[in-house]
């Protein structure tokens, strides 16, 4: 009879056992639903504890990833330094992730309805040379979740608090879904919408890996508040030139994001003209996109060009109309008329306007509204009425122009 390959795990940097070797443990019966796993009486806001079972388990230090090999015909199997209670015989649930072993309690994974049937349908007990093993999640993922049931309510308090623990709950936020820990799941999500929400110095310190993350993360489960969110602190941060135009570009076309597609095509567009060499005769119209950018997204960028200088140039041409405004009659209104489209030539035609690239339609409209918004002329020659009818309608101009960037790509 042929037999079995040996396992082997580490238990620490100078230890390697046989699993064979590993004392028979006692076999503990099929445990009985609690209060304590919570269970339907368990708070459906809150699904963290009070008090950890064991006291505070987070780990400082990482994983000893050095010990990580194969050898042939072998397979090397490490205890988790972070959840791998080897000495509490209270942690009955030994948990194979990839190569790793868990040994952590029971209890706290029968949240998950479809976890406690895999524990305690099985035939015998999870041990040390049979544990559970789950497919489907990663090393990362399985900490997360286990940081999350082992976690106290003081521990999960305003989450996330600083990147680590966004990654964490980006982890967590997957594989909850994956083994049915529904309220976590929610939880997991809320907390990250309230974060986008709120806490502006978190997110302006993502990277744009893990913007693109989130709206992964956001779509997959259609969370729509959280990826309004973080879509809209995205946008904010392309347009202050926080964050790099082509991956907001990227993970716009990749989800049908018009808003972030918009400015991201825009803001990238009038860098890619600034950076590009002087044009020549031959040349005239010079851009330098970024490499990574697609064929079809290099259409869209040039497509995009023309529209917008055409805008432009509509835009500086002719004054938007003048709404007459209350108190103001027929006859005064002409002269009003008249004086404000003077006046908006002369914004229009100003060195500082003219000095702005032809894309730049929210620059052409802001410019120009600010000048507008402080002429003399214009506040001694209109009715105050119809000078605040023209000034309000100038600033629905910049608002508008922002909302259909979408449109020219």
């Amino acid at each position: 009879m042929r037999s079995k390959a040996s396992r082997f795990i580490i238990v620490d940097g100078s230890t390697i056992q046989d699993s064979n070797d590993e004392p028979d443990l006692p076999r503990s019966k099929k445990r009985q639903r609690t209060e304590d796993n919570d269970g339907p009486s368990a708070s459906e806001s809150n699904p963290f504890k009070k008090k950890s079972p064991i006291g505070s388990v987070q780990p400082e230090g990482k994983p000893r990833t050095s010990l990580r090999a194969d050898y042939d015909g072998t397979e090397i199997l490490i205890h988790d330094p972070q959840y791998y209670f080897g000495d509490d015989p209270e942690a009955n649930c030994y948990i194979r992730v990839e190569k790793i072993i868990f040994k952590v309690h029971s209890t706290l994974l029968f949240m998950s309805k479809l976890m406690e049937t895999r524990i305690t349908g099985r035939a015998e007990p999870t041990t040390g040379r049979d544990p559970l093993e789950l497919f489907g999640v990663s090393v990362i993922e399985f900490r997360a979740l286990m940081w999350a049931r082992y976690a106290t309510e003081d521990d999960a308090q305003d989450q996330p608090r600083d990147l680590d623990d966004l990654e964490r709950l980006l982890s967590l936020s997957t594989i909850t879904k994956t083994l049915e820990f529904d309220r976590l799941h929610q939880w997991t999500l809320d907390s990250m919408q309230r974060a986008f929400s709120s806490d502006v110095s978190l997110v302006d310190s993502c990277s744009s890996v893990t913007l693109t993350r989130v709206i992964e993360v956001a779509t997959q489960f259609k969370a729509t508040e959280l990826l309004n969110a973080a879509v809209s602190k995205w946008c904010n941060r392309v347009q202050r030139k926080d964050s790099p135009a082509v991956p907001a570009i990227i993970a716009a076309d990749e989800h049908k994001l018009k808003s972030l597609g918009g400015i991201a095509y825009y803001t990238h567009l009038l860098e890619a003209i600034e950076q590009a060499p002087p044009p020549t005769d031959a040349s005239p119209l010079r851009i330098l996109a970024d490499p990574k950018l697609n064929s079809k997204q290099l259409i869209r960028l040039l497509s995009g060009h023309l529209a917008l200088v055409g805008f432009s140039d509509r835009y500086r041409r002719r004054a938007p109309k003048l709404e007459c405004g209350e108190g103001c009659t027929a006859e005064a209104h002409r002269a009003c008329t008249r004086i404000w489209n003077e006046r908006w030539r002369a914004a229009a035609g100003s060195p500082k306007v003219l000095a702005l690239c032809s894309a730049d339609i929210l620059g052409l409209v802001v410019e120009i509204n600010d000048r507008m918004a402080v002429d003399a002329e214009l506040e001694k020659g209109l009715t105050k009425e119809c000078r605040m009818a023209g000034l309000k309608s100038l600033k629905r101009n910049v608002a508008d122009t922002q909302t259909r960037l979408p449109q020219y790509f």
